[in-house]
């Protein structure tokens, strides 16, 4: 990796929805580096999906958290391969997350753009197939599915 950036994995898994707030605190860390010419941001939000049972009003995820752990700096490492990242920021929410909370961060500055998007879209499609991250959707006090990545 070429990378000059440290990835924290414990710092990864958040109780409930992903502060908006963190947003603000990322971007002034980026721009702070000098010589990151792109950021690229991607946000996850959970959908009120109309469902056959009912529409969805929140997720409720759980995880092995020391498996997901090391399944995100796995995912983070493959991404990052060859590709010079200055910062990076990842957040995945563990607990209850309302429709229309953020359940996923994903932050990457590079020099340039390709660049970012193209280790951003990784990490996400990496997240999604090699996370051990599951979701419930939660429809109503009795009614709940589990969610399938997509």
């Amino acid at each position: 990796m070429k990378s000059g950036f440290a990835f924290h994995a414990d710092a990864v898994l958040t109780e409930g929805p992903v502060d908006p707030g963190v947003v603000p605190a990322v971007v002034r860390r980026f721009a702070g580096t000098g010589g990151a010419g792109a950021d690229v941001l991607f946000m996850g939000h959970v959908r009120a999906d109309v469902t056959e049972a009912g529409t969805v009003r929140g997720i409720e995820y759980t995880a092995h958290e020391p498996m997901a752990r090391a399944a995100f700096a796995a995912v983070v490492r493959d991404a990052a391969a060859g590709a010079e990242v200055i910062d990076l920021e990842v957040r995945h929410s563990l607990g209850y997350v309302p429709a229309g909370g953020i359940s996923l961060l994903i932050a990457v500055a590079t020099a340039h753009r390709d660049e970012a998007y193209r280790v951003s879209r990784a990490i996400l499609e990496g997240i999604k197939r090699d996370v051990p991250i599951y979701g419930r959707e939660i429809i109503d006090e009795e009614t709940s599915r589990w969610k399938v990545n997509r």
